[in-house]
């Protein structure tokens, strides 16, 4: 079996988060995991994602300030890294 995982980064794009997020999760070959890492967003992304806090292939890390993408990423990789091992 093939194990993937995603990480997103998001940064205040709440709409196009809802079509990513809804996108990876009707792939023919879905993720096994999906982290969605929030860049402190302030245009209610935070809020939007608190529905997933139970889902068994969403994680989501709400940062408490924004660290840029390539943060963002750093430290969803490490994170997916870490619960792969």
């Amino acid at each position: 079996m093939i194990n993937i995982s995603c990480v997103v980064v998001t940064y205040n794009r709440l709409e196009l988060l809802k079509e990513n997020i809804k996108s990876l999760l009707n792939q023919t070959y879905a993720p096994n995991k999906i982290y969605i890492i929030n860049n402190c967003s302030t245009d209610g992304t935070a809020g939007y994602l608190a529905q997933f806090n139970n889902h068994n292939k969403i994680t989501v890390v709400n940062l408490p300030k924004n660290i840029g993408g390539a943060g963002g990423f750093n430290h969803g990789t490490k994170l997916a890294v870490k619960e792969g091992a």
